[in-house]
């Protein structure tokens, strides 16, 4: 006769023998024990926890006759009556065990309850098992409902199923319900080996162990695993490294390799350990697995190193990897880990899933701990930050001179980089100082010894002398030139904007009331005579869209060619303030001069915006440019003012477009003075008057003419 697999030949008969579900058979005893007996019972559980075990088990319970034949129900069935054998042999005739996997309809369920109000046949009880009783169907559900609640007296009904989510309430109140945990691998790993002992097999205490975690909860599992186990080791004893080789898991050593390979930045090392595991047909879901495991307990040493066992094989790695690693590393390690196992269903292939996981537990270690080497070729040039020059020239401020004045001479300062700077109270984004406004050149640290990796760009201020001072109205005059080394590295192209920044930066244009703007005397005072009451506020968002559109200048003819090499690029805010609020005067060689308004000032003291015009420059005249930048404001048109225009001369077409097609004439004189005296009454006329002083124009009054037709 061929020998039945341990999970069969070591099934529990009886409640002292069932393993790892205490509580459970703690409240079945008791209920027997007493006679607290009720009529249905439903088993919840992953499988091959008991859930089938326990119901043969209160089966036997409930009709076991005892050796001499007088028995009642009890907690200690005897196993030698003739109900305890048949029960355990499958042929108990009031005993039935169904299956609703296959048996789930409305009609086979009537059929079953149609049985159940005949008497038992040879037994106290009649005892119904149904598995999987969440696959019947609902009209199933509903035919046993009413049997469910009030069934005969010798009926009892045990269900059993691992989704109680899909049993409907109204059926699960019907029942006592028992919800059988899973084993854990230690529990299962002792009762190995008791049965090996019985079985008179040699096995290693590490290999059961690791049995016990391959079974994952299920004590059937890890009998079929134990099988397994024993077949693939012949008449060896069951070893560690058999076990691992059958479950094709990978020894502990090479995961503690990879994390500390990990610890010291080396990936190298780490591609290296993942083509072994390749080259051995290792699993890397697997390994995925163990690894988010080995975390695990790294994390449970770092916050309490008691929590790892003693007799743990890797005790002492653990501790050191403890050690080496924060507790937020393992922590980001570990949810790494966990992302990577439903990574890799999408993933190329295991490898690559396994690979990109350990690369992106990498690239989220403190900067400068991770080791890279890379052949010569693909080693990167150093790039050197642009120099700026700035030269300022500033009169002194004097409403009456009668006398000459001297002429003193300041020294020369000359700035190098320093190594680091505290960062300034004010952003490059808000408005600079009212000094830097006036003309005045910002402070500048020392020459510092030392000289950085990467420089920041050198500021070098060059006072001139201060001519003598003959009108009253002071004269500001500002000079900045923006250079780089000439061994620069040459320009990116990769490195401007994009086309949706460029068209950001073309909707800002028209948008007023979107930024301070300087003050205007004279605008203001025509405004304040035509209304005393009129408030303009913030009214003009930029000094050249507050101009009349007949004052904005024509284009120079270098001005012309500034325009269309730049007008394509898309530089952010304070670039395109330098850019396109300048005025280019002359383009000579290597040598770009602009005239910008010194309302803009501010602009040249910003590093960021200095190196981003550089970096747009060179593309476009395809060598490395110098720029020298003089606050003085443009005489003829820049590149902003010839975007504003041609927006508006676009509108202007549009809106004259959309009237030709809506709007006629008026021509009778009644009907266009009504019409006038209308618009002079509402508000929005009243407000442009006011602010433009503007006049209605009586050849552009039109009424508005439906073509529904």
């Amino acid at each position: 006769m061929a020998s039945q697999v341990l999970a069969r030949k070591w099934r529990p008969h009886d409640f002292e023998s069932v393993v790892g579900q205490e509580p459970v058979v703690q409240a079945l005893t008791h209920a027997l024990r007493e006679n607290r007996l009720h009529h249905a019972y439903l088993f919840t559980g992953t499988r091959g926890v008991g859930k089938t075990t326990l119901s043969r088990i209160l089966a036997k319970s409930l009709n076991c006759m005892g050796p001499d034949g007088k028995g009642g129900v009890t907690d200690h069935p005897c196993g030698v009556c003739e109900a305890c054998r048949a029960i355990d042999e499958g042929r108990f005739v009031d005993y039935i065990e169904m299956d609703a996997a296959s048996n789930r309809s409305v009609e086979e369920m009537t059929a079953l309850l149609e049985q159940a109000m005949y008497a038992p046949t040879n037994a106290r009880y009649k005892v119904y098992m149904i598995d999987e009783v969440h696959q019947l169907t609902t009209h199933a559900f509903n035919a046993m409902l009413k049997t469910l609640e009030e069934p005969p007296e010798y009926v009892k009904f045990i269900l059993a199923t691992t989704d109680p989510q899909k049993v409907p309430v109204t059926v699960l109140s019907r029942c006592i319900q028992f919800n059988l945990r899973n084993v854990t691998p230690q529990i299962v790993a002792d009762h190995m080996k008791t049965i090996l002992e019985a079985e008179k097999i040699e096995a290693e205490p590490a290999a059961l162990k690791l049995l016990g975690i391959g079974a994952r909860g299920s004590m059937r599992d890890g009998l079929s695993l134990l099988d397994q186990a024993i077949a693939f080791a012949g008449n060896r004893p069951v070893t560690l490294e058999s076990v691992r080789e059958m479950l094709g898991m990978m020894d502990s050593d090479v995961l503690i390799q990879l994390l500390r390979a990990l610890a010291n930045g080396d990936a190298h090392q780490m591609l290296e350990i993942a083509n072994t595991m390749s080259m051995r047909s290792l699993s890397f879901s697997q390994a995925v697995r163990d690894l988010a495991s080995l975390l695990h307990r790294i994390t449970l040493a770092q916050f309490d190193p008691l929590s790892v066992a003693s007799d743990d094989l890797d005790r002492d790695a653990i501790f050191e990897l403890a050690q080496v690693f924060t507790k937020p590393e393992v922590q980001l390690y570990y949810q790494i880990m966990l992302n990577a196992r439903g990574d890799m269903n999408l993933a190329p292939d295991e490898y690559a899933g396994f690979t990109m996981a350990l690369m992106r537990m990498l690239a989220f270690k403190p900067a400068g701990l991770v080791k890279t080497e890379l052949p010569k070729r693909f080693e990167f040039p150093e790039v050197k930050a642009p120099v700026v020059e700035a030269k300022a020239t500033v009169a002194p401020v004097a409403s009456e001179v009668t006398a000459p004045v001297a002429k003193p001479v300041a020294p020369v300062v000359e700035s190098a980089p320093i190594q680091k700077t505290e960062p300034s109270e004010t952003a490059p984004w808000e408005d600079v100082p009212g000094e830097v406004l006036a003309g005045s050149a910002p402070a500048v640290p020392a020459r510092q010894e030392q000289q950085p990796s990467n420089p920041q760009p050198v500021v070098e201020v060059k006072p001139q002398e201060a001519p003598v001072v003959e009108e009253t109205k002071p004269v500001t005059k500002t000079s900045t030139v923006i250079e780089d080394d000439e061994d620069d590295v040459p320009y990116n192209p990769d490195q401007m904007y994009g086309e949706a920044d460029y068209q950001a930066s073309i909707d800002d244009y028209d948008d007023f009331g979107a930024s301070a703007a300087p003050s205007f005397d004279e605008p203001q005072a025509e405004a304040q005579e035509a209304d005393e009451s009129v408030d303009l506020g913030s009214g003009y968002s930029d000094y050249y869209e507050a101009k009349p559109e007949d004052d904005i200048p024509e284009f120079s003819e270098i001005g012309k060619v500034w325009y269309e090499k730049m007008r394509y690029t898309y530089p952010s805010t304070y670039a395109r303030d330098i850019l396109f609020r300048s005025e280019c005067v002359a383009i000579d060689g290597t040598t770009i001069r602009l005239h910008l308004d010194p309302f803009y000032s501010g602009r040249l003291t910003n590093e960021q915006a200095m190196r981003l015009v550089q970096r747009i420059v060179d593309p476009v005249f395809g060598h490395r440019m110098k720029i020298e930048v003089e606050l003085v404001e443009p005489r003829s048109r820049t590149i902003h003012q010839q975007m504003v225009w041609e927006k508006r001369e676009a509108k202007k077409k549009e809106e004259a477009k959309w009237l030709k097609s809506h709007y006629i004439a008026i021509e009778d004189p009644e009907e266009k003075k009504a019409a006038i005296e209308a618009l002079k009454n509402t508000p929005q006329a009243k407000i442009i008057a006011r602010r433009f002083n503007a006049k209605i124009d009586q050849s552009s009054i039109k009424k508005l003419v439906s073509r529904q037709s």
